[in-house]
């Protein structure tokens, strides 16, 4: 029965679908985006984890060299912009237009983070939503006389999901370019369930608005999307951030189940679809996420020196690309244990060579 609904669900989803990647602080910079692209190159966009305007000078080194256009050959990539000032966001906005050649910017509305909240900045400007307007107000005019396009990445709210519909009156006063809604509530974190019946009321208000919509939020598999497809069949854009790192070709197999359950000589044969069709596709599929991970590595080496500051980028990444696997607790001790690049590198391989992805979506959680 499962299998059918998951299947009629996507009958139902006729427009075109983007699928986009989330930043996440520490792991998804230049280095990262490169290395998935080469091998997993079906993302339509992926976003910087956020910039920070400063008084005197508007990017630091770091962040200079994860928005320089060589860095980001082939890839369409969108600057994300944390703050709460309208002239500092200004500023930024016309570097990245001027010298880099970014023709849209994206406002964190989203960081939970409680160093972030208590300056009311990410998902805290939330709390001042007078301000917030004003900043919108000033703000939109601006960067329209430039062509820079605005787009908003949010949460619903502080503590409660009815906050949100204020804050969609706001939203829906101006021309931003695109509206992604994350529907959980600062006080959440990455904890609960997406409130749907809150995106829901974006999902409507959109609809009197100039604004498109993005949908984030606990997208593993097709299983988690196959809902958002029946209950928004105009949806017209995913983000995906932890299923993505857990499952690198995870926009890949989304696209797959849509095109698997359009075609009715293929629903008619069978009711299920499968992540890999054989053992030699499930086989491979583990040594392109090896081979993605070893030009990731490569990359950090290239760029860092001494071992310790690469092996902590890869133990952060790795956290999450365990998940895929059936049984990887074992090695994931491993990984965390080692304190050589090679030691962390035999895990790696014998986890890639042992065991397998899961058959259906992430598998759960390593300790």
């Amino acid at each position: 029965m499962y299998e059918s609904a998951l299947t009629s669900s996507f009958h139902a989803f006729k427009v075109m679908m983007k699928y986009y990647f989330a930043p996440l602080e520490g792991i998804t910079g230049y280095l990262y985006r490169q290395a998935h692209h080469a091998y997993y190159p079906g993302v339509d966009r992926y976003y910087t984890p956020f910039l920070v305007p400063k008084e005197k000078k508007q990017l630091s080194t770091k962040e200079r060299n994860d928005i320089l256009p060589e860095h980001n050959a082939g890839i369409t990539v969108i600057p994300q912009v944390m703050t709460n000032d309208a002239e500092q966001f200004l500023k930024i906005a016309h570097v990245l237009w001027q010298e880099y050649g970014y023709q849209e910017v994206n406002l964190n509305l989203g960081c939970p983070s409680k160093t972030v909240v208590s300056k009311k900045r990410g998902s805290g400007f939330l709390t001042i939503p007078d301000r917030l307007e004003g900043f919108f107000d000033e703000v939109c005019g601006k960067l329209a006389l430039d062509g820079i396009k605005l787009s908003v990445k949010t949460r619903i709210g502080k503590e409660d999901p009815k906050e949100f519909a204020m804050l969609l009156r706001i939203f829906g006063k101006f021309p931003l370019s695109e509206l992604i809604v994350h529907p959980r509530v600062q006080a959440d974190f990455y904890n609960n369930t997406p409130n749907l019946e809150a995106f829901s009321w974006a999902y409507q208000v959109q609809k009197n608005v100039k604004w498109e919509l993005c949908y984030n939020g606990d997208v593993f598999g097709c299983e988690s999307f196959a809902p958002l497809c029946e209950q928004f069949p105009e949806l017209g854009a995913v983000m995906m951030g932890r299923g993505m790192l857990a499952n690198p070709r995870l926009a890949e197999e989304l696209k797959k189940q849509r095109e698997y359950s359009g075609d009715k000589r293929k629903a008619e044969k069978t009711a299920v679809f499968k992540r890999f069709m054989n053992a030699k596709e499930e086989q491979e599929e583990r040594k392109r996420r090896y081979e993605m991970y070893r030009l990731l590595l490569e990359g950090y080496q290239s760029v860092m020196s001494g071992e310790k500051h690469v092996l902590f980028k890869m133990k952060e990444l790795w956290m999450y690309m365990c998940l895929d696997f059936t049984e990887p607790k074992r090695y994931w001790k491993q990984m965390k244990k080692a304190q050589k690049l090679a030691d962390f590198e035999a895990a790696v391989n014998a986890l890639c060579k042992e065991q397998h992805l899961c058959e259906s979506s992430i598998c759960g959680k390593v300790t």
